[in-house]
């Protein structure tokens, strides 16, 4: 691969994700890989590259030529160190390496899930290759990135900035989102009174005041009458401790702050 500057493990390393927030030095700017294929796509690439440097970004683009390293670790070490993601297609699907099932250019695709994706088809292409034709078909089934189709590398080049402009806009005037603080629901309103349960609601009133109890839990098949039991206990205690039953019957706030007063009131 071929960058605009250098980019050697000691730099990778030194950019690692970490728990403190990172200071950039103004060389170390946004950056954009190009992914194409090399010599049918040439102007268009050249254009991509004016667009991008344009903008001030640093352009990331994969190029032949010798090198110590296996093609797939170089464009895969790029791409890691890589912020958004430009894929250029128009006719050829590219080279498969005989360890690979897929081409270097569908791998690229595969390999930038994580970074924001614009997408450029250049037409007409009468000659495209199946491979690449059922790529493409599976990027607009995905319908992750966005993609946009261009004749001249001129088109492609105003496009190109004009998009690159409105995703990092978006990126930075995004509104943040407030949390909203979860609002208890209000206590359900007995539809009968209490049938039968005098023993087991004075039970439970006992052991509310006792002094060894630190927790009463109330244990029964599905059905059986739990809740309406702890409810009855709930209002029955509320006048004790400065409520209203029929406040807490609308105020799911107010039940759980007498929840929290009935708590405070056991014994520890």
């Amino acid at each position: 691969m071929e960058r605009d500057h250098s980019l050697n493990a000691e730099n990778w390393s030194r950019e690692a994700p970490s728990t403190t927030p990172m200071i950039r030095t103004p060389d170390q700017r946004v950056r954009v890989f190009v992914s194409s294929t090399l010599d049918e796509l040439a102007p268009e690439r050249q254009a991509a590259r004016e667009a991008i440097t344009q903008l001030r970004l640093t352009p990331v683009f994969f190029e032949a030529g010798a090198r110590p390293y296996p093609p797939r670790e170089l464009y895969r070490a790029y791409l890691a160190q890589s912020d958004i993601f430009i894929g250029l297609y128009w006719q050829r699907y590219g080279w498969v390496a005989p360890d690979m099932t897929i081409s270097g250019l569908e791998d690229e695709y595969q390999l930038s899930t994580d970074k924001p994706r614009l997408i450029y088809l250049k037409t007409p292409a009468p000659a495209r290759e199946p491979a690449l034709q059922g790529l493409l078909d599976r990027m607009r089934s995905e319908e992750v990135a966005s993609y946009q189709k261009f004749a001249t590398p001129e088109e492609l080049r105003e496009r190109l900035a004009n998009d690159l402009a409105q995703l990092l806009t978006e990126r930075f005037t995004s509104p943040v989102e407030t949390p909203v603080a979860p609002r208890p629901a209000p206590l359900p309103l007995p539809r009968s009174r209490l049938i039968d349960r005098e023993q087991e609601l004075a039970q439970a009133k006992t052991l509310l005041q006792a002094e060894d109890v630190g927790l009463v839990t109330l244990t029964g098949p599905g059905g059986v009458g739990k809740t309406r039991l702890a409810l009855a206990l709930l209002f029955a205690r509320a006048p004790l401790l400065g409520r209203s039953p029929a406040t807490l019957r609308r105020s799911g706030r107010e039940a759980a702050s007498l929840t929290a007063a009935l708590r405070a009131e056991m014994p520890r």
